[in-house]
C-alpha cells in the first residue's frame, strides 16, 4: 500500500513575497554592476520586473504548485496585485533560477526570518558566559565541524585542521576542570585507593 504523506497548512512558518525576491535579486544585480564598474541597470544586468518574475514563477515551480503560495499585496495606488508568499524551499528555488548569489542571500534573509543565527563554532571566546552543559555542546560540535570540513586526509585543509584541535583541546581541558569538580577530602580518599 502506497500513503502519500499529508502537507498541512503551518501559518507560523517564516515565508517571503515575490516583490522581496525580486528586490533581493536586483541588488545582487546592482552589485555585480557596481563591482565592474557599469551602471545599473545596463545591458549585462538588467533590472527584473515583477511581471517577468511572476511569469518565471509558473515555468519553475509549475501550475498546480505555484497555486498553493498565491496571495496578494496592495501598490500605492491602492489596487489589490497579485503576488506570492514563497517558504524558504520556493524562495532560494526561484532566486536559484537567476543567480547563485541571489539565492545565497534569500537563504541567509530566511535564517533571520526564522530566528536562526549562525555561530563560528572554532570561536571560544564566549565559553565563560555559558553554562557547563552549552560549553560541552560546543566544543562537541566544533570538534564534528572541524573534523567534517578539514578533516579530509590528503587534503591541504589538513594544517587547519591541526590548529583546530590545539583549539578544541584547550576549550575541552577547560570544560573538563568547570565540569569536573573536586570535593574537599573525597578526592585525596579516591587518590589514595588508585
Amino acid at each position: 500500500m502506497n500513503i502519500q504523506p499529508v502537507f498541512l497548512p503551518a501559518p507560523d512558518i517564516a515565508t517571503m513575497t515575490s516583490l522581496e525576491v525580486v528586490d533581493f535579486i536586483n541588488d545582487v544585480r546592482a552589485r555585480k554592476a557596481e563591482n565592474e564598474s557599469l551602471e545599473f541597470p545596463c545591458k549585462k544586468y538588467s533590472k527584473l520586473q515583477h511581471k517577468h518574475f511572476l511569469d518565471k514563477v509558473l515555468k519553475v515551480l509549475g501550475e498546480k504548485h505555484s497555486a498553493e503560495f498565491s496571495a496578494q499585496y496592495t501598490d500605492t495606488t491602492g489596487r489589490a496585485l497579485k503576488c506570492y508568499k514563497f517558504p524558504r524551499r520556493e524562495a532560494c528555488l526561484m532566486a536559484m533560477s537567476y543567480d547563485y548569489d541571489a539565492q545565497a542571500r534569500v537563504f541567509d534573509r530566511m535564517d533571520e526570518l526564522e530566528g536562526r543565527v549562525r555561530v563560528n563554532l572554532m570561536d571560544f571566546t564566549r565559553l565563560k558566559e555559558m553554562t557547563v552543559a552549552e560549553m560541552q555542546n560546543r566544543v562537541s560540535l566544533a570538534e564534528r565541524f572541524s573534523f567534517e570540513e578539514h578533516g579530509q586526509r590528503g587534503s591541504g585543509l589538513m594544517t587547519q585542521r591541526k590548529k583546530e584541535k590545539r583549539m578544541i583541546a584547550n576549550a575541552h581541558d577547560v570544560v573538563l576542570k568547570l565540569s569536573q569538580l573536586e570535593l574537599p577530602g573525597f578526592d585525596q580518599e579516591v587518590k589514595a585507593l588508585v
